[in-house]
């Protein structure tokens, strides 16, 4: 079995998963850019100073589920069969056949 040189391959996080460090540099265009208009460091964005101060926090989703799913999949089957089993009890009331 031979992968290709191109074949993808999982990404590795830095020592630095954050990605924080570029805030310490002092040198970088867009911090030079604010600081020329009268931004300061410590200072949110905004004419009252109202934006956020922090960096954006990033979390690491390490499986193959969609955002926001859950792996909770036998209360989910469990639900859907109870309200199937309702609906199939309605339909046979509605339409005068009674328990199957």
């Amino acid at each position: 079995f031979f992968l290709s040189p191109l074949a993808r391959r999982k990404q590795k996080w830095s020592v630095d998963p954050q990605n924080s460090a570029w805030s310490k540099d002092d040198s970088k265009f867009g911090q030079k850019m604010l600081e020329k208009m009268g931004w300061s460091k410590g200072k949110g964005l905004g004419a009252q100073e109202q934006g956020n101060t922090e960096h954006i926090k990033v979390q690491v989703k390490n499986n193959t589920l969609g955002l926001g799913a859950t792996i909770n999949y036998e209360d989910n089957w469990i639900a859907h069969q109870d309200d199937f089993n309702q609906l199939l009890a309605e339909l046979n009331n509605c339409h005068g056949q009674g328990e199957t």
